[in-house]
C-alpha cells in the first residue's frame, strides 16, 4: 500500500470519527434543548396553576420594606449586635458561661435547680444579666422587626441569632423557676412576661416576611418553654389571682399556627427562586458547607460532589422540574390551617405525609433537588400543634 493510498484511508477514519462525534454532539444539543423546554414548559404551567389559587410566588413580594429607625426593634442599642447572624454573640456566650447543667433547655421540662439555696445562687449569678434583659426589654417595645441586611437573593436574607433567643430564653425561664422556689410568683412573671416578649424579634413584624421555618419553630419552641415554664409553677401552687389575670391575658395572644402557616407559604418561593437564580458552585457551597478549612470546596472536591455534577451539567429544564416538585409537594397552608380558631387539622397532614414519603421514596432527577430543599413539614406541624395545645 502506497502512501497516498494509507493517507486517504487515514482521512477516511479520522472523518467517521469527526461525522460521529458530530452526530453526538448534535443528539446531546437536540436531548438539552427539549428537555430544557420541557422544564421550562412545565414549570410556566406551574406557576399559573398556583397563581390562580392565590399563591404568590414572586420572591420580590417576600421582601419586608422598611420601617423607621426609632420604631424598629433591630435599631435599638445592640439588638442587631447579638440577635442578627450565625453562631451566637457576645451575649450568648455570656449566658452560657454558667455550668450548663444548671439550665434547661428550650422545650424541655429538665430542671436541676431544686432548693431554694441553689435558686438564690443561680439568681446571683444571673443577676449580671438584668442590665442586658432591661435593654432587651426597652426594645421589644418598639412596634416593628425588621434585620438590617440584603433581602434580594435568599442566601442572603438575615437571619435571628438562634443560639443568643435560646440563651435568653433558657436563663429567663430558668430565673422565673428559681422564683418559684424562693415564694415569689410576681417576680416569676416578669421573668417569664420578658420571655414571652421575646418571641417578638422572630414574628418580623409589620409584615411577618420572609417568614422562614426555622425562625417559626424557634418561636414554637420558645413559646413551648414559657407554657412549660408556667405549667411547673401551677404544680408547684405559686400562682395567685394577679398573675394568673395577667398570664391569661398572655396566653390568649399565642397563635403560632399563624407564623408557621406564613413560612410554609415562604419556604417553597425561598427555594425555588434561590435554585433559579444561583449558580452551581454557590448552591454546592451553601447546601454541603465549606471544606476542611473553613474556605469554599476547591474544584476537585466539587467534582466529588454528586450534587455539584447535577448542577452543573444536567439540563436547566431539570432544575424547572425540580420547582414544580418543591411547589406541588409542599404541604397547603390554606386547607391545613384554621387561622381563626388556631387549629391545624390532623388529617390533611397525615394524608400529605403518606403523599410526601410515596413521592419521594423513589428517586428522579427532578426529585433531587426537591428532596433538599422541603424541610419536614409533619414534624414542624406535630410541634406546633402540641405547643399550641398546651398554650390553650
Amino acid at each position: 500500500m502506497n502512501e497516498t493510498t494509507k493517507n486517504g484511508k487515514g482521512w477516511r477514519i479520522m472523518r467517521r470519527i469527526l461525522i460521529g462525534l458530530a452526530v453526538f454532539a448534535t443528539l446531546i444539543a437536540i436531548f438539552y434543548a427539549e428537555e430544557d423546554w420541557r422544564g421550562k414548559r412545565a414549570w410556566e404551567q406551574c406557576k399559573r396553576e398556583f397563581e390562580a389559587k392565590g399563591m404568590v410566588l414572586d420572591w420580590n413580594a417576600y421582601i419586608p420594606p422598611p420601617v423607621p429607625d426609632d420604631q424598629n426593634f433591630f435599631k435599638a442599642p445592640k439588638m442587631q449586635e447579638w440577635f442578627v447572624g450565625r453562631g451566637g454573640s457576645d451575649l450568648s456566650k455570656r449566658l452560657q458561661s454558667q455550668n450548663a447543667n444548671l439550665t434547661s433547655s428550650v422545650g424541655a421540662a429538665t430542671n436541676l435547680i431544686a432548693t431554694a439555696e441553689a435558686a438564690k445562687t443561680y439568681l446571683s449569678w444571673s443577676d449580671q444579666f438584668k442590665p442586658d434583659f432591661d435593654l432587651i426589654g426597652r426594645a421589644l417595645k418598639r412596634p416593628f422587626a425588621r434585620m438590617d441586611g440584603d433581602y434580594s437573593q435568599p442566601y442572603n436574607v438575615p437571619i435571628p441569632d438562634y443560639i443568643t433567643v435560646r440563651a435568653v430564653a433558657r436563663v429567663l425561664a430558668q430565673r422565673a423557676r428559681c422564683y418559684f422556689l424562693l415564694g415569689e410568683p410576681e417576680k416569676a412573671l416578669d421573668e417569664l412576661t420578658l420571655l414571652n416578649d421575646s418571641r417578638r424579634l422572630l414574628e418580623g413584624a409589620p409584615t411577618s416576611q420572609p417568614m422562614t421555618l426555622v425562625a417559626a419553630m424557634i418561636n414554637v419552641a420558645v413559646a413551648g418553654l414559657y407554657v412549660d415554664t408556667i405549667a411547673d409553677g401551677f404544680r408547684k401552687h405559686v400562682w395567685q389571682e394577679p398573675q394568673l389575670i395577667a398570664l391569661e391575658k398572655q396566653l390568649n395572644e399565642i397563635t403560632l399556627p399563624r407564623w408557621v402557616a406564613d413560612s410554609f407559604r415562604m419556604e417553597p418561593v425561598h427555594d425555588i427562586c434561590f435554585f433559579e437564580t444561583t449558580p452551581a458552585d454557590k448552591i454546592v457551597d451553601l447546601v454541603s458547607g465549606p471544606g476542611p478549612s473553613g474556605k469554599a470546596a476547591g474544584v476537585w472536591s466539587r467534582l466529588k460532589n454528586p450534587l455539584y455534577l447535577y448542577m452543573k451539567f444536567a439540563p436547566r429544564g431539570w432544575r424547572y422540574q425540580n420547582m414544580v416538585n418543591m411547589i406541588k409537594h409542599a404541604p397547603p397552608p390554606s386547607d391545613s390551617f384554621d387561622m381563626e380558631q388556631a387549629l391545624i387539622s390532623p388529617p390533611v397532614f397525615e394524608e400529605y405525609s403518606r403523599n410526601y414519603n410515596q413521592f419521594f421514596g423513589s428517586k428522579s432527577p427532578f426529585k433531587t433537588l426537591a428532596a433538599i430543599a422541603l424541610p419536614n413539614f409533619t414534624k414542624a406541624t406535630q410541634t406546633t400543634a402540641h405547643n399550641q395545645a398546651m398554650a390553650d
